[in-house]
Parts: structure tokens; sequence; C-alpha cells
């Protein structure tokens, strides 16, 4: 956490205020929740500072939404709920919380001009290279958020940014240099690469029966939907200057470089055109959608969609795993725009019968037949192997042939991760048997900021959990949630 705000303490405002929007734009529904056991909305208290329900809804929504960027579609609340997202939120306010306690009992405060500075000198609120009251009034009540709390936020933010100040982030030339070593380790390699290619494994009918009755639910034939459905394309929706440009103006905090400052309408353009188009063809997905429940739409095409095919969103397949004969789908996205659609018939995944999943089954089987007995001959000629030197190679770098990339990486990567000196490594249809026959801290450095940057990391980081366990030993923390 102190790392981040280290390097981001430029943006704090403007992170708070994404924040903000994003928490006012989830709808305020309460993802993650609890129910708490003391009056008000309290739900910890670090040393003097309470944490409120609504600072830890806007906390789990913002990184809620950091992960759904990162991972897309296939993130939902469920795998939200699996990883502890909840926790997560909670543990972040209070370290924060931790740390502006410390920064209290150090005597740092923030001024009211301080917070005003901030506020008036952030580019969402500026109007023609001024700040503007009568926008920032308008764009905090357009989103119902207090302005005493956005400044409440911002006050906090900047106290952040003092105590993270007041922390080191330099490095000593010793700290650099034992970090450097791991990169500057190599190892001299000799190998010998097998493969499954003159691996002929037999294969009896019974051995094949046995196989498929033991692994039959691997063997399905996927669920199949008929449906009927409009698709509303983003592309055809029609736009005019002054349509972007409004839709700008209302929606400038979204467009942020990848230095978190807001870009110009100028340099946003394609995406606020993207953006625009998209929310006009989901308006008009929603009256299709109405029509189409009512019987009355036009246009209509039918299609069947075989489960997972390559093209359709884990929103839309789930959506149709779950839809009833005759149930309207509300609009999702779908390619460039909405798709709206009625399911018609449906047919749930079942089994494959024997014949039906005999070719499968029997490749499948050679396949792990073929591995099987790959294994067992890299195990007998390990001890007594005749290889091939390819020179020294180190855990971050290095080219072999006969290996592509992805396998070298996985090869080297198990050579440094192993106490032994001579071992064998499965990757993809190959055995390769390793020995190592010298080792040196002779390894060129080709990046040394890199490793800089990484050492001040290292560094950032363990201060981090230093202070942060030490805090935890000098400050109470009341929890109230159950």
């Amino acid at each position: 956490m102190i790392e981040w705000m280290q390097k981001h303490k430029k943006y704090l405002v403007i992170t708070i205020w994404i924040s903000t929007i994003a928490f006012i734009a989830a709808g305020m529904i309460g993802w993650g929740q609890y129910n708490f056991s003391i009056s008000g909305d309290s739900i910890a208290k670090v040393g003097q500072i309470e944490i409120n329900a609504q600072e830890y809804n806007q906390e789990y929504t913002r990184i809620y939404n950091a992960y759904a960027q990162a991972l897309g579609n296939d993130f939902d609340q469920e795998q939200a709920k699996a990883i502890g997202l909840d926790k997560m939120a909670i543990e972040f306010l209070i370290n924060q919380a931790l740390l502006r306690n410390f920064a209290l009992d150090l005597g740092l405060r923030i001024k009211d001009s301080e917070v005003i500075d901030e506020i008036t000198h952030t580019d969402t609120f500026q109007n023609n290279g001024h700040f503007d009251e009568v926008l920032y009034k308008k764009i905090l009540q357009d989103n119902n958020y207090r302005p005493s709390d956005f400044e409440k936020n911002v006050r906090n933010a900047l106290l952040m940014q003092k105590i993270t100040a007041l922390l080191p982030d330099t490095i000593t030339p010793l700290e650099l240099d034992s970090v450097s070593l791991a990169f500057k380790l190599q190892d001299k390699l000799e190998i010998l690469i097998l493969d499954t290619k003159n691996i002929k494994p037999k294969i009896s009918d019974t051995e094949l029966k046995d196989f498929w009755t033991k692994n039959k639910n691997d063997y399905q034939n996927p669920a199949q939907f008929e449906i009927q459905y409009i698709f509303v394309k983003s592309g055809d929706e029609s736009f005019s200057q002054t349509d972007l440009q409004n839709y700008y103006n209302e929606n400038k905090s979204l467009y942020l470089d990848d230095k978190g400052e807001l870009e110009t309408f100028k340099q946003a353009l394609k995406k606020i055109q993207k953006d625009f188009q998209m929310q006009k063809a989901q308006s008009q997905a929603i009256k299709d959608y109405l029509a189409l429940k009512k019987n009355e739409a036009k246009n209509i095409q039918n299609k069947t969609i075989i489960e997972n095919t390559p093209g359709y969103s884990t929103e839309i397949m789930q959506a149709l795993q779950n839809a009833k004969i005759n149930d309207t789908i509300k609009p999702l996205p779908y390619e460039d725009g909405y798709i709206t659609f009625k399911l018609i018939t449906k047919k749930d995944t079942h089994p494959k019968s024997f014949e039906e999943a005999k070719q499968q089954a029997l490749k499948d089987l050679e396949e792990t037949k073929k591995m099987q007995l790959l294994k067992l001959q890299a195990q007998n000629q390990l001890d007594n192997f005749k290889g091939k030197s390819i020179g020294f190679v180190s855990a971050f770098k290095g080219k072999i042939e006969g290996l592509d990339t992805n396998e070298t990486a996985s090869l080297i990567k198990q050579v440094f991760s192993s106490q032994k000196k001579s071992n064998f490594a499965i990757i993809n249809q190959k055995a390769v048997l390793y020995r190592i026959i010298d080792q040196d801290f002779k390894a060129p450095l080709e990046d040394e900021n890199t490793i800089m940057l990484m050492t001040k990391n290292f560094k950032a980081q363990y201060f981090d959990k230093m202070l942060i366990d030490y805090l935890k030993q000098k400050y109470t923390i009341k929890r109230y949630q159950y």
C-alpha cells in the first residue's frame, strides 16, 4: 500500500474521485456488505479513526472494478467472494487508518487551504482552465455525493501523502548488490531431450472401454439453445460532434491517460465516439427487448447456439443456461453492440455414448500412456545420460536449441528452483534431462534500472509490512461486523 501511494501521490485526488464515481455508478448496491453489530454504520474503529460502511462499499467497488477491468467478463461476484474481496477492502481501510493515526500522532495536519488548493486544481472541476464552483457542486450533486464527504476524502488523501513522503524510498549499495546477485547467478548445463514421437503404446478394446468408463463425465455433448434474437450494431448509430462533446462533458472523469490525468476531448475522441454509440445501441436494444417480449418485434432472426461456442461471452452463456423456454433476455453486450433474445428450445448437456466418445477417448488414452512411458524412460536414463553442453543460462535469460521460448523458460524455472544437481522436467510432450556442471555469479546485467526499481519495490514492501505490523501493536483495532 505504501509503495503504491509513493508512486501515485500526484494522482491521489483523481483516484479518490474515480473511486467515488465508481461507487455511485454501482448504484450503492452494497457489494460485499455486512450486517453490523453496533448502531450507526461503523464497521471498524482503528485508534481514534472510525471506518464507516460507505467507505467500505466505496473501497470494495474500487477493488472490484480493478479486478473486473483486468480479468474482463470472467470476473463476477462469485469469484470476488471466493478470493475474499470483502476482506481485502476492509484490510486496506484498516491499514490506511493505521497510517492516518500514526500521521496524527506525529503532529501532521491538513489545513483547509490545502484541501481547497487540491480540489481547485483538479481538472474534473475546471472549465476553460479555471476552477468552476458551480460545476464542482453540480457534479457532486448529480452523483448524490455531498461536498463535505468528498472534501473529507481529499483531506485524508493529503494526510496519507504527507506521511508517505516521510517514509524512505531510497536504497543502499548493499541492498542493490544483494538483489543483483540473484540476476547474476548462472548455471552451465548439459541436457538431453526425449520426446514421444517413437513411443507407440498398445491399447486393447477392454483397456479403452475401462478408460472411458472411468472418465465418461469428460465426454459430453454440449448444450444447445435455439433462440430468436435482435442485434443492434453500435457502429450503425448516428451521432454529431455536439452529441460527443456533451457526452464527454458529462463523463470526462472516465477518460484518463496512463498517468491518471484527464484526457482532452480531442485525445479521447475515438473512445468517446465508441462509448456514445454503445450507449445509443443499448437504448435501442432495450426497446427491441420490450417489443420481443410482447411478440411485437420486427427484423427477428433465428439461430442455434452450441455451448462454449467462441464469440459468446460468459454472461451470454450463463443467461442461456439460466433461462426457461420463452424467457426474453435483457440486452447484453455482444461483439460491437447489444443482443437481446428469446429462448425457444433448450437441450441440456448430456454424456456421449461409448461409440460417440471412442475416437476422442482413444486419443486421450494414447497421450496418457505416452507420457507415462516417457517419464519412465527419463527416470531410467537420468543417472548415466550423455547430454549436450548448452553453456550458461541464468534464471532470467537463456536460449536452448530444441525448445521454444516458453519451454526454455519452463526448464530454466525448474533448474533454478530445484535443489538437485541433475533432474528431468516434463514439458509438453518432451522430457528434458539436465545436469549442472558449473555455476558462478557472472551473468551480465542488461537493465540495471529495472533491478534498481525492483530493489526499491522489495524494500518498500518489506518496510510496508514491518510498519503495519508495528502499528497494529500500537493502535487498538475493533471490528464490528459479524
